[in-house]
């Protein structure tokens, strides 16, 4: 209720008329985001269904924003735990050929790191970018039309028939 800001639909006792959390994440897979991958090719396809299209192309982009990001702090994160531990571990061994394969390591982790800061599209990147459509996708409504015709002419047919049997029965 938009007056009261209170939620007013009616639901089964676990629930709770305010929806949760949980309940926006699978309205949110089920309806409204589409994620595919190609086998052959590896390439992962993102898509929004809104009733607003700019909605939909803005949301794709933060999606692909936020995945990339989360994905570099992560990576980010560990490189510098591992380089923390490699550190350690290279001033508590004396033997060379050890510290060489220290040194090779902490190089890998520093390469982790600067390849995470410097690529802005760190996981995914963008083949075709998120448009705004021009044209509707759904409902078709050709389709509702022909289809509304066809439920209509079919209850009208059938009320006229249980309507003639009636009225002869009534004549009897």
């Amino acid at each position: 209720n938009p007056d009261t800001k209170e939620w007013v639909r009616e639901v089964e006792p676990p629930q709770q008329p305010e929806p949760s959390s949980w309940e926006y994440v699978k309205v949110f897979r089920d309806q409204v985001l589409e994620v595919s991958k190609d086998d052959t090719t590896g390439l992962v396809t993102v898509a929004v269904n809104h009733q607003s299209p700019e909605i939909a192309e803005q949301w794709v982009v933060w999606l692909i924003e936020e995945i990339n990001n989360h994905m570099r702090e992560r990576d980010i994160q560990e490189a510098q735990r591992s380089l923390e531990y490699l550190d350690k571990e290279l001033q508590n061994t004396s033997l060379s050929d050890m510290q060489q394969v220290f040194y090779q390591l902490i190089e890998k982790q520093t390469q982790t790191i600067m390849l995470a800061n410097v690529r802005p599209e760190y996981i995914f990147q963008t083949l075709d970018p998120a448009v705004v459509p021009e044209q509707k996708a759904k409902p078709s409504r050709a389709l509702i039309c022909i289809i509304g015709t066809f439920l209509g002419g079919f209850l009208s047919v059938g009320f006229v028939l249980v309507r003639n049997i009636f009225r002869k029965e009534d004549e009897k």
